[in-house]
């Protein structure tokens, strides 16, 4: 995706799935340490800044993130602040210098919460996807077993589409369990780093019609920015 205004695609009071890849394509996210130093990080500046995370999973050399912005500015504040200081830990810790996180992060704006459930389980299945897991269950550092086995993760708060799943805690879980076994089966290959909008077909179009129309491109090269959409 290219490097486009980020005020451009996300908003005020916005869903976001967020990615960024390591400087160089170095895996500086490969060690447990390096995974739970940027795990704090979210955990300890989340609330100042208005961000509430849905779903994450660290892979080895970039992170997924989902979830809900208050605000926009204080949402770049955020990442700016936990990327500055996950860089220092990670020079520190491995005695280098130089960049950490590879240029800006990627932020794709989702339509709504109705749309996040199949966002978060994709961002659950990733290192399942790679081949790393056999299954996201076997995974340490993604939001899967919150959600399908209820285990306490202190970074997360639920999505109100996944608390619609069902009355109890247990019916909710079976239930993510059978929407992540469904993408499991379907084995559907698709990206969504490589997107600015994702949602129902229409909306995703109307928006790269707008984001054209703002960059002063023609509304016709919309299908150039490969949009993504996650209806069905």
């Amino acid at each position: 995706m290219a490097h486009l205004p980020r005020y451009e695609i996300i908003c005020d009071d916005a869903f976001f799935h967020v990615t960024w890849q390591c400087h160089n394509g170095d895996w500086l996210l490969k060690h447990e340490w390096a995974k739970k130093a940027y795990y704090d990080l979210l955990l300890k500046y989340k609330d100042k800044y208005g961000v509430e995370i849905y779903a994450y999973n660290l892979m080895d050399n970039h992170p997924h993130l989902t979830g809900h912005l208050n605000g926009k500015e204080n949402f770049s504040d955020f990442f700016r602040v936990v990327n500055s200081r996950f860089a220092k830990i990670v020079n520190c810790q491995l005695k280098r210098r130089g960049q950490v996180v590879m240029d800006r992060f990627k932020s794709p704006r989702i339509e709504s919460d109705e749309h996040m459930l199949k966002v978060m389980a994709y961002v659950d299945l990733n290192q399942h996807r790679v081949k790393k897991v056999l299954h996201p269950r076997n995974n340490e550092w993604s939001s899967y077993r919150y959600y399908a086995y209820g285990e306490d993760d202190p970074l997360l708060t639920p999505s109100p589409s996944y608390l619609a799943l069902g009355e109890t805690p247990l019916a909710r879980q079976v239930e993510y369990r059978a929407i992540v076994q469904a993408l499991l089966e379907h084995r559907r290959e698709i990206n969504i780093s490589h997107t600015y909008f994702i949602g129902d077909p229409e909306w995703v179009i109307s928006k790269h019609r707008e984001l054209c129309e703002k960059l002063g491109r023609r509304v016709g090269e919309a299908r150039c920015l490969h949009p993504l959409t996650l209806s069905g």
